[in-house]
């Protein structure tokens, strides 16, 4: 199942977490690592710094490199191989969540993509986290919480932005779309298909980018088009029907009609008189 930035979001807004600590670690290009597991009793973030590689966990391969950030469960079978010739290099910030807290939040106990694309603010509170991390006393371990509270939000508004960048650019292919294929049967459901996203979801993303639903936005775009023929061409009226996109001539009459006032047959006789004394 995807988890999406909002999930992920409501986690870390909800889930009381703690910060735990941070490492650095570097691995040759062409080298694996294999045979270990994440640490028991604690989550992680994988923070890649530099170089790419193949990163498992429980089976399942991310292929990482800057611009991303893996979570993962404690306790889950990873292994590493590095792609390419440049050395991978990646940071681990672990933090802990209650076992009774964590019983709410399944999310403590999965591994999951987060996409923030590349941002120099993350990579700063990780070398800033490091260092505090490494030094003694009660005010570095303070900072060092804060720190980590920064670095999340850093990572979360990331992966929020990137989504947005990622729908709105998606949504104007929609648009676009429907803009080609009007006078085709559409159906939302067909759209969402044609564009890999569950429907629902789909309406949701769709109101976001233009404040209409789909379907208001198809039937407006249509008799849009509808009124500018009806005012440029002499086609019947069901010949201008089919043409963006209503097979049924008598509902496109109605449509046309909720949404203008007036008939096509009425719109096209005003638009004519009015022509005449331009």
């Amino acid at each position: 199942m995807e988890i999406t930035v909002n999930q992920i979001i409501d986690y870390y807004a909800h889930a009381s977490v703690t910060f735990l600590d941070v490492f650095t670690n570097k691995i040759e290009a062409g080298r694996m690592d294999a045979g270990r597991t994440t640490a028991p009793g604690k989550c992680g973030l994988v923070i890649p710094l530099a170089g790419r590689a193949n990163f498992s966990f429980n089976g399942t391969t991310y292929t990482m490199e800057p611009g991303m950030v893996v979570h993962a469960g404690p306790q889950m079978p990873i292994e590493i191989n590095v792609i390419g010739e440049k050395v991978w290099e990646y940071a681990v910030v672990h933090y802990h969540v209650s076992p009774e807290v964590g019983a709410l939040f399944p999310l403590t106990q999965q591994h999951f993509l987060i996409n923030t694309g590349d941002n120099t603010k993350i990579i700063n509170f990780v070398q800033q986290l490091l260092e505090s991390y490494s030094m003694p006393g009660s005010m570095a371990t303070f900072k060092s919480k804060t720190l980590f509270m920064n670095l999340v939000e850093a990572i979360l508004v990331s992966a929020k932005m990137k989504v947005l960048d990622t729908t709105s650019e998606m949504m104007e292919q929609v648009l676009q779309y429907i803009h080609e294929n009007h006078a085709k049967p559409l159906s939302i459901t067909k759209i969402a298909q044609e564009f890999a996203v569950e429907r629902r979801r789909f309406a949701d993303l769709f109101e976001q980018h233009t404040g209409m639903n789909p379907s208001s936005y198809l039937t407006e775009y249509r008799i849009r088009r509808a009124k500018d023929l009806l005012q440029s061409c002499d086609s019947t009226i069901a010949e201008i029907a089919e043409c963006v996109g209503y097979l049924d001539c008598f509902y496109f009459s109605r449509v046309f009609k909720k949404c203008t006032g007036l008939s096509p047959t009425m719109y096209r006789k005003m638009m004519n008189e009015e022509a005449r004394y331009v």
